[in-house]
């Protein structure tokens, strides 16, 4: 891999009431890429109500922290915010309760030595488990095929899991995407995608197997007759 982009990294935590999680989180990131020369964490407090905010501003004197306290929810309205503070030469996101390998989470971010885009896919080929037996539930398994078939048709997308908590990228891949970005919740993973795709970058997804239980969100099901319309929108306008 290239040197500056090993030693060259921005990762942003998107938090929402976090304050269970998100201190072994930021400790658990800062060990893996320690080898880093150059390495930030941007947390992203995104309209919470609980001590997120007070708990990460304890880390800050100990780690490379900066933190950015927004009132409006949303994951995308909070990744955008926080991509366009990044400094560095890789970018990227990861969920605030750690849920995956990091090893192979790390292997990914050097996959972009040869790519643009490095995506996490919870899922082996024809499988509803990891390779440490963690099942996901037959409702999560039913959404992210119905996911796939909807990105395949609509966008052209033939990844496996769009909505993984991990992706990484060259910071030029945002530069070129960033004016047209419109969404501001869970669907902005499939509309970075698209519009990277769209840009003829090289995107690889990436095998990364969960180490715990991901617990599902009852706001996405909730959201998703919402997602499905501001996608449809966004793609018959761009």
């Amino acid at each position: 891999m290239k040197n500056a982009w090993k030693k060259s990294l921005s990762l942003v935590v998107p938090a929402h009431n976090a304050e269970n999680s998100i201190s072994n989180s930021i400790i658990e990131y800062t060990k893996i890429f320690y080898d880093f020369d150059e390495f930030e964490i941007i947390v992203v407090c995104n309209a919470c109500s609980d001590n997120t905010f007070e708990v990460v501003k304890k880390l800050e004197p100990e780690y490379p922290i900066k933190i950015i306290n927004i009132p409006h929810r949303g994951k995308g309205n909070a990744l955008r915010r926080g991509f366009d503070k990044a400094k560095y030469e890789l970018i990227g996101f990861l969920d605030s309760d750690n849920p995956f390998s990091l090893e192979k989470i790390k292997k990914m971010v050097y996959s972009l030595e040869y790519y643009d885009v490095a995506i996490a896919t919870k899922y082996l080929r024809g499988s509803l488990k990891n390779k440490r037996g963690i099942n996901d539930s037959q409702l999560r398994r039913m959404i992210a095929l119905g996911g796939q078939i909807f990105t395949r048709i609509i966008f052209e997308l033939k990844f496996r899991d769009t909505q993984a908590g991990a992706k990484f990228f060259r910071k030029n891949v945002w530069k070129s995407i960033r004016k047209n970005i419109v969404c501001v919740g869970f669907e902005f993973d499939i509309e970075i995608l698209y519009k990277s795709k769209k840009n003829g970058f090289k995107i690889i997804e990436f095998y990364t197997p969960l180490v715990k239980y991901e617990k599902f969100s009852t706001v996405r099901l909730r959201y998703l007759i919402g997602m499905i319309y501001r996608l449809i929108k966004m793609r018959i306008s761009s």
